[in-house]
């Protein structure tokens, strides 16, 4: 009897693998390009304070501690995200992931989430996992819960996948 091609693995949604995750996923900010929004709310609203646009300051001086806020929130982005991952309801909770010859499957007590390798466009590797790109979209999966047999699978099926295929033999034309 032949066993199906595949893996199935488990790891759980704490902490260590929300880190993880944003510390392989997220790109990295650039000083102004990042703080661009904080410091056009501070010269409005300085620009609206000195030259008295409005009656009352009070409209500046919202946009003045808006730009305090907005910097702050790019200072704590990774802070704030891993925050929210783990406040979230799947948080806590036990994930299955499985690959096989179609694609690969998360499944947590919540959410079912299958994705063939023919919609993964590219298989990113990172030095601690990978990372799926399905359109915009980006999936982690961490190689911390993959045997070296799963990472390989991997790499094959989804070479396997965008590897061209054959063109068809045309059909003889019919006789009349």
């Amino acid at each position: 009897m032949s066993k199906d091609p595949g893996f199935t693995t488990e790891y759980i949604l704490d902490k260590t693998f929300f880190t993880e995750c944003y510390d392989q996923t997220s790109l990295p900010t650039q000083f102004p390009k990042a703080y661009l929004k904080g410091i056009l709310f501070l010269i409005f609203g300085v620009v609206l304070l000195e030259f008295e646009l409005l009656p009352n300051g009070y409209v500046g001086w919202f946009f003045i501690v808006l730009s305090v806020i907005e910097a702050f929130s790019v200072y704590c982005k990774r802070t704030w995200w891993i925050w929210r991952q783990k406040i979230s309801s799947g948080a806590g909770s036990k994930v299955v992931f499985q690959g096989d010859v179609n694609g690969v499957s998360y499944k947590n007590a919540k959410n079912t989430n299958t994705i063939a390798w023919t919609d993964i466009s590219q298989l990113q590797q990172t030095d601690l996992g990978f990372i799926l790109h399905i359109g915009k979209q980006r999936q982690y999966v961490s190689k911390s819960c993959l045997s070296d047999e799963a990472i390989a699978f991997m790499v094959e099926q989804h070479e396997a996948s965008k590897a061209p295929k054959a063109p068809k033999a045309p059909k003889a034309p019919k006789a009349n």
